[in-house]
């Protein structure tokens, strides 16, 4: 709730009084599909910070990803998971927000 009501620049409380827990819990969703605010901006720079510092090391080294850039990343959950192309993960994510919000299509 404080990072929706950061940016939409609204105090929670008021947040809170003018959204219902439906819109709210939609937005909710939304964030796990296309995370906003800080931490998508962190992952921005830290694309282009790991892209750099590739672009600067030696062969032998070993690759940078972004998390490297990113100190508020636990990086032993990252590295246990699969990772997907971002070509695999743009289905599954559309997939799952219309799972979501299935029962708010009008037929």
């Amino acid at each position: 709730m404080f990072r929706l009501a950061l940016a939409l620049g609204l105090p929670v409380r008021e947040l809170l009084a003018r959204m219902g827990s439906d819109e709210l819990t939609e937005w909710m969703a939304f964030y796990q599909l296309e995370p906003f605010g800080d931490f998508r901006a962190d992952l921005r720079s830290a694309i282009i910070a790991s892209t750099l510092a590739n672009a600067h090391r030696s062969k032998e080294g070993k690759p940078f990803t972004p998390e490297d850039f990113m100190p508020f990343v636990d990086k032993k959950n990252r590295s246990d998971q699969p990772k997907a192309s971002e070509a695999d993960a743009a289905p599954l994510n559309i997939a799952r927000f219309k799972a979501m919000f299935a029962h708010r299509v009008k037929r």
